[in-house]
């Protein structure tokens, strides 16, 4: 807040050995540490742990139903660009079941215009253009997503090209396993001689395949959009117990059988949001040491014990031993 960054500093050295503990702030651009009292690292903190839990609220919910294979959908009327080549057959049920229960619990609840194109050795549309979610047009859609098959070539150059073509979508989703079967150059410079407005978001569906991520990041790349990457059922399944049997706010927790490791992931929604998870645990725990420093330095133990929503914020911490949650 602009108080913060009006506070006075006093006329102190600070050691190097404290330079990553002690808050500071540029001014005119010099580095400058902060005078903060007690009371106001608790509020701090106590603000922070809100963020905390808001994160991993969202990090759940992108790890559970339909958000942990598509991602995000964030457009009011988009293109679903299925590969269903003869390489899907291992994940080919579940992309279905995942995809049904995207139409029923975010495309038509969010009013969000949707048309469904398959590609394999030719390119199949549901119908001609993206149009509302309607109930009888969401039943139809479910029972064309039912009845794909795996099988044949994977001719995604057509495919892009009769999604991008659809003058109702502002977005298409590509859905794939892999790269191909053209050059990825070729596919990226006929998205480039389209010169279409529409955003093309990809999502991978397999792991490992370093060109296949390398061709899909491009390609959301060139045109604005984003990359998923679907997390595996058992490991999003893990994940996500551990987040519902902590109690929150687990920041304040300094049980080691609570702490909780966050993924790497390369999807760009989950990576971003991880990022900003493991910034505030770093942030929690250079707050909590600076608090140490001041009580240990103010020779009352009182500061030390102070009570914050009915958890312990214990002062002395180890930095490296830093839950999900915080300490």
């Amino acid at each position: 807040s602009k108080q913060w960054y009006q506070r006075r500093v006093r006329g102190h050295r600070i050691g190097a050995k404290y330079c990553d503990v002690f808050p500071k702030v540029k001014v005119r651009g010099e580095k400058v540490h902060m005078e903060l009292h007690h009371h106001e690292l608790v509020q701090y903190e106590e603000s922070l742990n809100h963020v905390i839990s808001r994160y991993l609220s969202r990090w759940r919910w992108l790890l559970l139903g339909p958000h942990r294979v598509f991602g995000t959908i964030l457009e009011p009327a988009i293109v679903l660009c299925v590969d269903t080549s003869g390489s899907m057959v291992t994940v080919m049920e579940e992309m279905k079941r995942e995809l049904i229960a995207l139409i029923w619990t975010v495309l038509k609840p969010n009013n969000i215009k949707f048309n469904i194109l398959q590609f394999a050795s030719v390119v199949t549309k549901f119908q001609e253009e993206a149009s509302d979610p309607t109930l009888d047009m969401c039943k139809a859609a479910a029972k064309f997503v039912g009845e794909l098959q795996a099988g044949g070539n994977t001719c995604t150059i057509d495919a892009l090209n009769a999604a991008l073509s659809d003058s109702e979508a502002v977005a298409t989703y590509l859905i794939t396993d892999g790269k191909p079967d053209t050059s990825c150059k070729a596919v990226l410079d006929k998205v480039a001689s389209i010169g279409s407005r529409q955003k093309i978001h990809t999502i991978f569906l397999s792991q490992g395949d370093k060109e296949a991520i390398s061709f899909l990041k491009k390609l959301r790349k060139e045109t604005g959009g984003r990359y998923h990457c679907c997390v595996e059922g058992f490991e999003g399944n893990v994940v996500s117990h551990q987040l519902l049997s902590s109690d929150l706010p687990a920041s304040l927790q300094g049980d080691s059988e609570k702490s909780l490791e966050i993924p790497e992931y390369s999807g760009d929604d989950l990576r971003l949001l991880s990022r900003e998870i493991k910034r505030a645990r770093r942030f929690m725990a250079n707050s909590q040491k600076y608090r140490d420093l001041l009580a240990v330095h103010s020779g009352t133990q009182e500061m030390a014990n102070l009570k914050l929503q009915g958890a312990e914020m214990v002062p002395k911490i180890n930095p490296d031993a830093v839950s999900a949650f915080g300490v």
